[in-house]
């Protein structure tokens, strides 16, 4: 199985309907860390999973969201915690 690699992802969407859409499908994938930031652990095989049902939940003609790959050292300060890659996901 391809390596996981940690993304952080980040969506501005006005419309209520859409954006719960949109929050449900990543709490499937990662963990909600900020109201509008979810930091999640994915293959390949995933990444694009979830690429193709944001694609179909977002009018993104309308509405963001962003994944950006992080790579190094990631540094929480403040209130949360690093997400940790999980054992398993479950889609």
């Amino acid at each position: 199985m391809p390596a996981e690699r940690f993304f952080t992802i980040a969506y501005d969407i006005p419309d209520d309907g859409r954006r719960a859409k949109v929050a449900n499908t990543l709490k499937s994938f990662g963990e909600r860390v900020q109201l509008s930031v979810f930091e999640c652990w994915l293959n390949p095989a995933q990444l694009q999973e979830l690429k193709r049902l944001l694609q179909k939940k977002a009018d993104l003609t309308q509405d963001s969201v962003r994944i950006y790959p992080i790579g190094g050292t990631v540094e929480v300060l403040g209130l949360g915690r690093l997400t940790e890659s999980p054992d398993y996901l479950i889609l």
